[in-house]
């Protein structure tokens, strides 16, 4: 492992620690450059808020599908229905957010996201659920997206990783505080007030980006013949970044490892007789508080493996803790080592995959990568539950220890297979 960041150094290209990308340079002696910009401030009070109010929607979603008729278990299927659906519109919303004022697609999106959201108050059967889950689903992929995509605009090359790490931040905070509000006012009102609150806040914080000054600096790939700008001619990579389909999988492994986590914790806790288990989400999003902005330095400086290399071990800690452990203090300590594993893991890929395209395909980066958080949400919690019924919780998360561990030495290969094709 040390000759494989010795190597890295050495290397010092675009695929090193020390990253050089177009006309980014990030050299140790050059003086960083402004981060905390009126606009990149603005965008993270936006996400908080948009986050926040999404957020609610999340933990009470299955019993609002019950309370409108559903079994558990096709409750279950129409949750999940919003994460395949949005895993199916990323690279629209890529190609979407490269060719159009990413501002207004923005504003747009999130208003009808919001919208959306209300509907859920008003619908009186499961039937007239479904297509609203699927539209809800498609606006999220779109603003989710494009969201990161305007939030890279503002975020000096050689500080993207830090950039990042604290963009995501205010989505972590925001999902920390939603979910316990929905749940309150669902539990002394009604599921139709809590989708009611979260519809009417999703779309303020659209509004809100009326307030953001934006002009639009990428420029859309032109014809060489007519120097006209290329909006209604489609081509693979204008939906997804083939060479950034290896951060997406290894994405996929951390967000697989979150999907079984958020999922089974509780009952893995019931059925252990272990009180307090909740503890894992209030240790991982203090830690990480503290974590993203020390990962995103790193990252700048030292390069993406040095933080995602020790990540996938760290994630695998987390899952044998929860595997095998038998107290609160197995979780805290498990929640402790997925804050500074996937925690910071994650942002790096993302940090990465927009370093590597640059702005101008900023949006399409974005919607690679999050295809791959789609994907491990999705399979995570599905595998999960089927292996869980047939073996058990701890065979289940001694099983994606190893998949994270094979996910370590699967990056490494790919960190000397980039490194021997930039020499």
């Amino acid at each position: 492992m040390l000759l494989f960041f010795k190597k890295e150094v050495g290397v010092g290209n675009a695929h090193g620690l020390k990253l050089s990308i177009g006309a980014c340079d990030l050299t140790e002696n050059k003086e960083p450059a402004k981060l905390w910009s009126h606009e990149f401030i603005f965008l993270l009070v936006v996400s908080f808020v948009n986050m926040g109010a999404f957020g609610m929607g999340i933990p009470i979603f299955p019993g609002y599908a019950v309370s409108l008729g559903a079994t558990l278990s096709v409750a279950g299927i129409v949750t999940a229905m919003f994460s395949t659906t949005a895993l199916f519109g990323r690279p629209f919303a890529g190609i979407m957010g490269d060719r159009l004022n990413k501002k207004r697609l923005l504003i747009v999106s999130l208003v009808l996201n919001g919208f959306a959201t209300l509907l859920y108050a008003f619908v009186p059967t499961l039937a007239l659920v479904i297509p609203i889950r699927i539209f809800h689903a498609l606006m999220f992929s779109i603003s989710g997206t494009v969201s990161f995509a305007l939030g890279a605009e503002y975020i000096p090359k050689e500080r993207m990783g830090e950039g990042v790490g604290f963009m995501g931040m205010g989505q972590i905070i925001g999902m920390a505080v939603g979910p316990n509000i929905s749940i309150l006012v669902a539990e002394h009102h009604s599921f139709q007030l809590s989708f009611l609150i979260s519809g009417v806040v999703i779309m303020i914080s659209g509004l809100m980006v009326l307030g953001l000054k934006y002009k639009q600096t990428t420029k859309v790939a032109s014809n060489p013949k007519t120097e006209k700008p290329i909006r209604y001619s489609f081509h693979l990579k204008d939906f997804v970044a083939v060479e950034l389909l290896p951060n997406a999988l290894f994405a996929a492994v951390f967000m697989l490892g979150n999907g079984l986590t958020t999922s089974f914790l509780v009952m893995i806790g019931a059925e252990r007789g272990i009180e307090g288990v909740g503890i894992f989400f209030i240790v991982n999003a203090a830690i990480v508080l503290f974590t993203r902005p020390l990962a995103g330095k790193l990252i700048d400086r030292k390069g993406v493996a040095f933080v995602v290399v020790p990540g996938f071990l760290l994630t695998a800690g987390t899952m044998l803790l929860i595997g095998n452990g038998g107290n609160v203090w197995f979780i805290a300590l498990a929640a402790a080592l997925f804050a500074c594993g996937a925690g910071t893991s994650m942002p790096a890929l993302q940090a990465d995959c927009l370093m590597r395209l640059g702005r101008e395909r900023g949006s399409v980066a974005t919607g690679t990568y999050l295809i791959g958080l789609d994907i491990g949400m999705t399979v995570g919690p599905a595998l999960g539950g089927i292996a869980a019924d047939l073996y058990g919780f701890r065979t289940t998360f001694n099983s994606a220890a190893g998949l994270m561990t094979a996910g370590f030495v699967g990056y490494l290969m790919y960190r000397k297979w980039l490194n021997a094709k930039a020499i």
